[in-house]
């Protein structure tokens, strides 16, 4: 039996053998060759799920991901209740919200590519509002907010950046977005001016952001942003923009500053 599978084992090695080898020889050495990379990638992630006490009286409902910060990450789901949504529903908080809290692995970072499949799996499995899907986060989760709205700029209808921060260039992809950010004036831990900057950035773009400044607070700008009603009260009064009606706007600004930019030119 075993002379058998080394004979099986050995003329498979014969069949992959000279494919490899035939791929290598079309790469030569001294020179650049195209090439393409197509692979499956598994996300495996864990999360907190919570659907609204009368979920089945309705077609379909709005959706808040939650993003923890650094704190909470691991493989206990346990840590997700400590702050935001979670820790409310855990206390017996009821929300009018399919409300979704993954757990980023230990010493990882949010990573859009991976938030987006969570929530593509989501949307065929329950009766998600598509026009109402709003995503918030904290200190890194806040960071996290940020980025994914940047990685898919016409999937949500609202953001909640909680004493995070980003770069310059991701926020001017969602400035169609409404945006309501929180921070902690005396934040050592994530500066204040992480959201500023991005606050400017948007006001510059004539954009539909709030920004509410804790005077007191330090890092902690999220405890009372959570308690606070109004919060889920503005979130529900946000409906996805159509993403047809936003590029158009978008290609109508950017022809605008074009011939803006050749008139500079002639005067010249």
């Amino acid at each position: 039996m075993l002379q058998k599978i080394l004979a099986v084992c050995f003329l498979l090695s014969l069949y992959v053998t000279p494919v490899s080898g035939e791929a290598a020889e079309k790469v030569q050495v001294g020179n650049q060759s195209a090439a393409e990379l197509n692979t499956m990638i598994p996300v495996k992630m864990k999360y907190l799920l919570s659907l609204p006490e009368n979920y089945d009286e309705k077609e379909k409902w709005p959706l808040i991901l939650f993003l923890h910060g650094a704190g909470e990450r691991g493989e206990d789901l346990n840590l997700v209740t400590v702050h935001g949504p979670p820790k409310l529903i855990k206390n017996g908080k009821e929300f009018p919200f399919i409300v979704v809290s993954p757990q980023c692995p230990e010493d990882q970072l949010w990573q859009p590519v991976e938030l987006t499949a969570l929530l593509n799996d989501i949307e065929k499995k329950y009766k998600v509002d598509k026009d109402r899907i709003y995503v918030t986060g904290l200190s890194m989760g806040g960071f996290g907010t940020w980025s994914l709205a940047a990685y898919t700029p016409y999937r949500f209808a609202a953001l909640v950046p909680i004493c995070g921060g980003g770069e310059k260039f991701w926020v001017k992809k969602i400035k169609h977005v409404p945006i309501w950010v929180f921070h902690g004036a005396k934040d050592t831990a994530v500066p204040l001016e992480r959201s500023q900057t991005l606050v400017d950035v948007l006001k510059k773009e004539k954009s539909d952001v709030k920004f509410t400044v804790y005077p007191e607070a330090a890092h902690d700008s999220w405890t009372e942003t959570y308690d606070n009603p109004e919060v889920y009260e503005w979130l529900l009064q946000q409906v996805r923009k159509p993403e047809a009606e936003v590029k158009a706007a978008e290609e109508k600004e950017e022809a605008a500053r074009k011939a803006k930019r050749a008139t500079a030119g002639k005067k010249k």
